[in-house]
Order: structure tokens, then C-alpha cells, then sequence
């Protein structure tokens, strides 16, 4: 919500690196392809435990998720090919990070024990909350549903949130480490989860993402009833 709101000033802002790019000659789908594939290795650099190498490629893969769009603008490339392709990499993009934080861990700063940093649920209903958010916009978008791009966690800001907690991880180790006498215990599942302060901001994360989908789901509902008036039926 907040980033659709500044996108046209933000890139105005950034314009300069746009037309740089632009002026390459590369087709605004070279950046698409690159910005997936430095999404998929995010995951797995998550995987592996270096969350340093992941929050680099995270962050190159958001900016060109940004530039990708503004070079097919100044080129006038904009297309709904492009528009299809670009989507459907997103949603691979989003199941590479949010997969790969399912599975990832870091090694403690003292021991170098392995510590997971996402507990399962968290980690799954994050990454369902992540694409059902897009899939909601997508098919409002598709019965004829305006100004879809709302909610306050929409997929820039969850991977700025996602981004700002793998930066506090790096600049405090401790943050990723687990909390004294706070877990996740769930016997019925089988489920013992030292919580750490990234869980517990990872939890926040997928609180508003959830958030989201409510939001966009009766945003819809609520427009649909009113563009498809009950017909009273004569007996």
C-alpha cells in the first residue's frame, strides 16, 4: 500500500538509473529472467545458512523487479506478454524466498550450531498468505475489479520488512538467536520451536500478510456487490 502510493515520485527519483539501463539496448525481460534467477538463488543461500549472501541477492532481485518495469515504460516494451511473464516470475520468486526461509538457519555466533529462524507454521501460512494475496488481486483484476493494488502488506513491502529483518540478523547476530524460555510447543504436532527475535518479527510479517488477504478478499466481495446487484426474482 504504502509503496504503490510513492512509486510515481519514487521513480522519477530513480529515473536516471532507469534510462542507464534502458540505454543498454537489453530487452526489459533480460531483467525479469535475471531478477528470478537471483530470487531462486536467495532461497538457496537461505537453505544453505548464509543470510548475508541471501539478503545481497535479495536486494538486487527487488531492484530488478523495479527496473525491469521502468525500462519497458521508457522503451515503450510495456506489454501484457510482459505483464504475464513478469507475474508468473513473481509468484515463482515468492515461493523460492518464502520456501527457502521455511528451511533457513543461521549458525550461532558463538557455537556455530545451526538455528532455525522460521518455525513451519509461520512459514507456511506466510508463503500461502503471499500467494493468495497476488491471486486475489489477479482474479478481481480479471471480473472487472478496480484499484486492486491495496492492503497493507503488499508483496514490496513484505520483502522490505523481509529485508530489514535478515539486515538486523547481520548487524546483531543476536537477534537470531533463540530467547530464553520462549518456544513454540505444540505436542500434537510434534512441534518444539526456540523462538528467536527474528521468529517472532518473521510471525509479525505473516500477521499483516494475513491481514492483507482479509483485506483484499472483502474488498472484492464488498465491489462485486455492488457492481452485481441482487435481481429480484417474480414469482
Amino acid at each position: 500500500m504504502v509503496i504503490s502510493q510513492i512509486r510515481e515520485p519514487l521513480t522519477r527519483i530513480v529515473q536516471p538509473v532507469i534510462i542507464f539501463f534502458a540505454k543498454l539496448g537489453l530487452h526489459p525481460t533480460v531483467f525479469t529472467v535475471i531478477g528470478l534467477l537471483l530470487s531462486i538463488s536467495t532461497g538457496i543461500f537461505l537453505i544453505a545458512g548464509n543470510f548475508l549472501i541471501a539478503f545481497i541477492l535479495i536486494w538486487f532481485g527487488g531492484a530488478m523487479d523495479f527496473i525491469d518495469g521502468g525500462v519497458a515504460r521508457y522503451r515503450k516494451l510495456d506489454s501484457k506478454q510482459g505483464s504475464f511473464l513478469d507475474s508468473i516470475f513473481d509468484r515463482i520468486s515468492d515461493v523460492a524466498v518464502f520456501g527457502g526461509m521455511i528451511l533457513s538457519f543461521i549458525p550461532h555466533p558463538v557455537t556455530s550450531e545451526p538455528i532455525r529462524q522460521v518455525d513451519p507454521i509461520s512459514g507456511i501460512i506466510m508463503l500461502g498468505a503471499a500467494l493468495l494475496i497476488s491471486y486475489i488481486r489477479a482474479k478481481g483484476e480479471s471480473v472487472g475489479v478496480k484499484k486492486m493494488a491495496m492492503g497493507i502488506m503488499e508483496r514490496a513491502e513484505r520483502w522490505i520488512v523481509l529485508m530489514v529483518l535478515m539486515f538486523v540478523v547481520l548487524l546483531e547476530p543476536s537477534f537470531g538467536v533463540p530467547i530464553t524460555n520462549l518456544v513454540i510447543n505444540i505436542p500434537w504436532l510434534g512441534l518444539y520451536f526456540p523462538l528467536t527475535g527474528f521468529a517472532i518479527g518473521y510471525m509479525v510479517l505473516t500477521g499483516l500478510s494475513v491481514i492483507t488477504v482479509i483485506q483484499r478478499f472483502v474488498y472484492v466481495s464488498v465491489q462485486l456487490k455492488k457492481s452485481d446487484p441482487v435481481q429480484k426474482v417474480s414469482k
